[in-house]
């Protein structure tokens, strides 16, 4: 196997001699990249001593390997001696310390070989053998990924770049944008790196909401989506998708013989809208996070990405450290964790959608809260933009049921608050309210909703109202001006002689009491001076 003893007994050595190296290249390695076994001992323990802020020298590390009953096992004091005369200058060690590390990665490439073809040959699925070796080449990617403290310059130069660019109006095209405006106003954008969390409770709607914004970022901005459900067949969410497309209900995609030409004509061209986009559906079932991000690095070398759809993460499963989780609660905020190093990693926003406990049903207000978040506290810690999806009918049946309140209670790029959305079961279609002010909390009477007993009843009759105006006009003394109707004087049709029958022409249609409205289909019929009315439920009052 690769390696290079004299380059690792340098860095040793160089960590001996000088505390600068030790803080320089003990955070550069692992005790695993180090080939003898002797030297991942000793670095195991210069690791463990500069963790607790205590010196590394000869005398510690020594001391530290006897306490651990490992001094011999090392060569005793005399090998550390070794090492440490063996290094006239610990400038060179960080480059001594890049040829461990180059050594170390080449090793765990070849380990991971003889893995895979191991694993190949046992298997009897060719899918599974792929699904392993994906998994054993990417562990090491994450593993040999590398990271160092920066100087303020680069990341405040990139910043001032973009509040100029905010200010001139040039959008960055990797931010992504949902179309929802008020919600796209309130987060600017769907930034890379960020963890979008949707929470609800079942049925919703939290699933259609995430294609609702799935198919606008695709569609609309020519952006690539990768969609992981690991509760719906992709067949299903298309299904959707080409519904809140087309606006062409279910129920008549459902119905034998309900669909009219003008409907098959917009379901191609939604058909023919999502064909041409970059939506990518994965409904594999036992996805975890380590698949999730294998299949979204080769869609994104391939294809590019802009955007992950996660649904959802409580139906996930993971290992903790290569073993099982000691607890569900442990196992969902690993995953969380996961899920936004991911987001960073791939460089765009992630939407994870989470189911939310009972609680918000247990409270007089029904109002979400972060504490509703299921499984685990670590999700709003993780997740920079939180949003419940709310039905306020379902707890009052006197609100409207076609609303559904998107509240964004967790925001670190902008404000928090209420969005009203207007939704339409028959579509799966969301849309933000026009009036965003309106208090909808209370219910307005509708004309076509007036067989209700309960609110006919809130209503005053006309006979009411006109009794009221009749006794209003007849006093005079209350009213703070003299009106004609309650004038004394007489009017100048008072001593008219009425009108004899024959002066009374036949009914026209210029005579109709109302045109164009819900009341129109009273006839009048010219068959003598006969009026004839409709039937009394198309009567207003």
């Amino acid at each position: 196997m690769p390696n290079n003893v004299d380059a690792e007994a340098n860095v040793l050595g160089s960590i001996l001699i000088d505390s600068k190296s030790a803080d320089l290249i003990v955070p550069l390695l692992s005790a695993e990249d180090f080939y003898l076994a002797q030297n991942r001992m000793i670095f195991a323990v210069m690791k463990q001593l500069q963790t607790e802020s205590k010196p590394i020298d000869v005398v510690s590390v020594s001391d530290a390997l006897e306490v651990k009953g490992q001094l011999d096992q090392v060569g005793s004091v005399a090998y550390l001696s070794d090492l440490a005369e063996g290094v006239v200058s610990a400038a060179n060690g960080e480059y001594y310390a890049q040829i461990v590390k180059r050594d170390a990665l080449t090793r765990k490439v070849i380990s991971a070989g003889n893995e895979i073809a191991k694993f190949g040959y046992e298997c009897e699925d060719g899918k599974d053998a792929l699904a392993n070796a994906e998994k054993l080449v990417y562990s090491i990617t994450e593993q040999s990924s590398e990271s160092a403290l920066k100087k303020v310059d680069d990341a405040v130069a990139a910043a001032i770049k973009n509040i100029q660019d905010v200010q001139s109006g040039n959008v960055p095209k990797n931010t992504v944008y949902t179309d929802f405006p008020t919600f796209d106003a309130k987060t600017h954008g769907l930034k890379p790196g960020e963890m979008v969390l949707i929470a609800a409770r079942p049925s919703v709607g939290k699933t259609a909401f995430a294609l609702n914004i799935a198919a606008n970022v695709a569609l609309n901005h020519g952006k690539k989506v990768a969609i992981f459900s690991l509760e719906m067949p992709s067949a299903l969410l298309a299904k959707r998708m080409l519904g809140y497309i087309s606006k062409v209900s279910f129920n008549k995609m459902d119905t034998r013989g309900a669909l009219s030409g003008e409907d098959y004509k917009k379901i191609m061209n939604g058909y023919k809208a999502l064909l041409a986009s970059g939506i990518y559906i994965d409904d594999y079932s036992m996805n975890g996070p380590s698949e999730v991000l294998s299949k979204c690095r080769r869609l994104k070398r391939e294809q590019g990405l802009d955007l992950v759809i996660i649904d959802y993460l409580q139906l996930m499963t993971s290992k903790v450290n290569g073993k099982a989780a000691e607890s569900r609660q442990v196992e969902v905020s690993d995953m969380s964790r996961k899920m936004k190093i991911y987001a960073k990693e791939l460089d765009c926003p992630i939407i994870l959608l989470s189911q939310m406990s009972r609680g918000v049903e247990q409270r007089n207000d029904h109002t979400p809260l972060l504490s509703d978040l299921r499984e685990s506290g670590s999700i709003e810690q993780d997740a920079d933009v939180v949003v419940f999806l709310n039905n306020p009918h379902k707890y009052n049946s006197a609100l409207p049921e076609n609303e559904v309140i998107l509240d964004v209670k967790k925001n670190r790029n902008g404000p928090i608050g209420e969005i009203k959305l207007d939704w339409d079961g028959s579509t799966t279609t969301f849309k933000e309210m026009v009036d965003q002010n309106a208090n909808t909390t209370e219910y307005t009477y509708q004309e076509n909703k007036a067989d209700d007993e309960d609110k006919v009843a809130d209503i005053k009759s006309i006979s009411q109202v006109a009794e009221e105006l009749h006794e209003v006009a007849a006093s005079k003394e209350d009213m703070p001006f003299d009106m004609p109707f309650a004038s004394e004087e007489p009017m100048p049709f008072d001593d008219a002689p009425a009108p004899s029958d024959e002066d009374i022409p036949s009914p026209s249609d210029e005579d109709m009491p109302f045109e164009d409205d819900e009341y129109s289909d009273d006839e009048y019929i010219d068959d003598g001076d006969e009026y004839v009315d409709g039937e009394d439920e198309d009567m207003p009052f």
